[in-house]
């Protein structure tokens, strides 16, 4: 499907990097785009307007200028993934001492430039130009660091941080501007934008936020928070996250919700993971249908985070607990505020039409149906039972009064086990849904414990639902084992946790890790284990002859370090043995990631490879693509490169489609 649309960039670079990435994901629903020049925003608004063009790629600065009501949008920032410009000049000018003509692309370069080299011979790029083509013009560039993947060894590159450039915000970011509810750019968009959080920060002390709560917290871009909350959570906050005070307090806002909610989606439409952070609980008295449904309809995914609420924590000291046996087996929660602020004049009229939340009821669901149909709730009134909330196997089942207990039993032989817990609701919120988006909604990811935030963030972001796995195997090395590989010229080691107990062992015993034979790999974990204690491992495997070598070993399948120094050396093995404290049982998943081939041998051990037939299996060790290529049951899919994150997600989703 082709798609017409305009620019007026005037910085070539930029452009360049815009046009690859809608070209590469736009080619997963088949779009294929056809660029012209355009130089005035009237001309593009007009053009949109009256549909001869689809979208247009605008200059940030522009961007107000364009900004109507029949308008969407999102921006394509340069410096996404890559904080830093470099400096590019050929391998014969190391030291810059050579240096008469100075190519920039922006003027935050200029001044860069002119403030180091003492030159005003800077000159601004008009054309995009490989680096070759370049420094025939040029004695130096001066790039985003994006571009280091197109320059080869042969040239010099120095790397500055974009914070020592003083860059202007969005310096290197595009807009791209479309007409509202178009579907392909509302699918588009979903590469160039993260998710926003809605974060419970708990009540009172920081102590009551909960751990998932600090994690996100710790991973923000953006951060609008409340009142009513401890700020020194916001403590946890990257250095340069954007922080936004919108608290309300008795009539007193600083931001009425509709701003709060423009702010919201403004802020993750420029490329921000978003957090809406809120005191108590996001789902309760907080606003939150109504900020999700802008996102819903924008399409961009959201997440909730629960926190504890006041009426969790008014035990903790006052001595009012809100349920006592034989006293009452309930209790009413009300907003005293009604809309717009006034005061809400109570009615018990008003609790006929309140949703009824019943805890410790799948059992008796037929018997609550019935005894409310009989005291006057119309058999076709909404109902929900949730079952498992919070955990890996959380569902649901909705239905009416009248049918849900059929529903219930004719689902039983499904469930995962016989009752399991939930909670039954009935009134007219039971029917709502969350219009999730997101590149891989709802796909199910298996991930190791612990699992690198970065990527967890990533995953998130583009919807998946993520489920952890925990390879609770622990290797000893005994003391006689130690003495006996110890007594070797060299140990050649190439699983990260027989490292781990070699090293424990030897703090055990109190030997001095000095006195160590030479140590052997291939692994680059093992090699940075030992690397953080100071110590050196041989990955040169051809330059090892002659030599008398312990391969300790905890499975039979990572065996090719032995074939590779058997062929030199004279290699005697041992096999560690691993004990399992605990196999968690697997959820159900689409898709596994790894994070190296020694995870995998593992995960293999513990649960079988069938466990993996006609699954997606995501790595970024380049050795498991060769193992699991050979397999006819199972796909992969590599992602050898996490600052590319996405266009491993635009290759996945291609592959899903086939």
């Amino acid at each position: 499907m082709e798609v017409k649309s305009v620019f007026s960039l005037s910085n070539p670079y930029k452009l360049n990097y815009v046009k690859e990435k809608l070209d590469t994901f736009g080619k997963v629903e088949g779009l294929n785009f056809d660029y012209q020049f355009c130089k005035t925003p009237e001309q593009i608004i007009s053009f949109l307007q009256e549909k001869i063009i689809d979208c247009a790629i605008v200059d940030v600065k522009n961007y107000f200028d364009l900004e109507l009501d029949f308008l969407d949008w999102f921006f394509v920032n340069i410096y996404e993934n890559y904080d830093f410009d470099v400096l590019v000049s050929n391998k014969n000018n190391e030291n810059f001492d050579k240096i008469e003509k100075i190519g920039v692309l922006s003027i935050s370069q200029w001044l860069y430039c002119k403030k180091r080299f003492h030159t005003d011979n800077i000159n601004f790029i008009k054309a995009f130009k490989n680096i070759n083509e370049l420094l025939t013009e040029f004695d130096l560039v001066m790039l985003p660091g994006y571009f280091t993947n197109q320059i080869g060894n042969h040239f010099y590159i120095e790397k500055i941080n974009i914070i020592d450039l003083q860059k202007p915000s969005f310096e290197g970011a595009s807009c791209v501007i479309f007409r509202k509810g178009d579907e392909r750019f509302l699918f588009l968009r979903q590469f160039f934008i993260k998710s926003v959080y809605f974060i419970g920060a708990g009540i009172g002390d920081k102590k009551y936020a909960t751990y998932e709560a600090i994690r996100t917290i710790k991973n923000l871009d953006v951060c609008l928070f409340d009142n009513l909350m401890d700020h020194s959570l916001l403590d946890y906050l990257p250095e340069d996250a954007i922080l936004i005070d919108v608290g309300k307090r008795c009539e007193h806002h600083k931001l009425n919700q509709a701003k709060i909610t423009d702010l919201i989606s403004m802020y993750a439409r420029m490329g921000y993971r978003v957090g809406r952070l809120k005191g108590g609980d996001p789902s309760i008295f907080g606003r939150l249908a109504e900020e999700i449904k802008v996102l819903e309809d924008l399409r961009i995914n959201f997440h909730i985070i629960p926190g504890i609420s006041t009426i969790n924590a008014l035990s903790i000291k006052s001595g009012i607990i809100l349920t006592r046996r034989e006293i009452n087996r309930g209790f009413c929660v009300l907003s005293a505020i009604k809309h717009k602020g006034a005061t809400a004049e109570f009615n018990r009229k008003e609790l006929d039409s309140l949703p009824l939340i019943f805890f410790m009821g799948v059992r008796v669901i037929g018997k609550i149906s019935s005894s409310l149909i009989n005291d006057g709730y119309l058999p076709h009134t909404k109902v929900a039972v949730v079952f498992c909330i919070g955990t890996e196997q959380e569902f649901e089942i909705r239905g009416t009064l009248s049918d849900i207990a059929s529903k219930i039993n004719d689902l039983k032989g499904q469930l995962l086990f016989d009752n399991p817990p939930g909670i039954f609701i009935v009134g007219e919120i039971s029917n709502f849904f969350y219009q999730r988006s997101g590149l891989l909604q709802d796909k199910k990811i298996l991930v190791p414990t612990p699992f690198d935030d970065k990527l967890y963030f990533s995953f998130k972001d583009i919807g998946v639902n993520l489920f952890s796995y925990n390879l609770n195997i622990k290797y000893k090395i005994t003391k006689e084992i130690l003495e006996k590989i110890t007594s070797f010229q060299a140990i050649a080691i190439s699983h990260a946790k027989l490292a781990k107990a070699l090293m424990e062992t030897l703090f055990e015993q109190k030997k001095d890790i000095r006195t160590l034979p030479q140590l052997i790999t291939q692994s680059d974990n093992v090699f940075n284990f030992f690397k953080h204690y100071g110590l050196y491992c041989v990955k040169d495997i051809d330059s090892i002859s002659g030599l008398d070598i312990c391969f300790i070993y905890n499975n039979n399948y990572c065996m090719d370090l032995l074939k590779l120094l058997s062929q030199k050396n004279k290699i005697s093995s041992i096999k560690i043995e691993g004990r399992t404290y605990k196999t968690d049982v697997l959820t159900a998943f689409d898709m596994i990631y790894f994070e190296c081939i020694e995870q995998y041998y593992e995960f293999v051990d513990l649960y079988g490879v069938n466990s993996l037939k006609d699954k997606i299996i995501l790595s970024i060790d380049k050795s498991i693509s060769t193992l699991i290529t050979s397999k006819k049951n199972q796909s992969f899919i590599s992602i050898f490169d996490k600052t590319n994150f996405k266009f491993n997600i635009a290759r996945l989703l291609n592959f899903l489609k086939k």
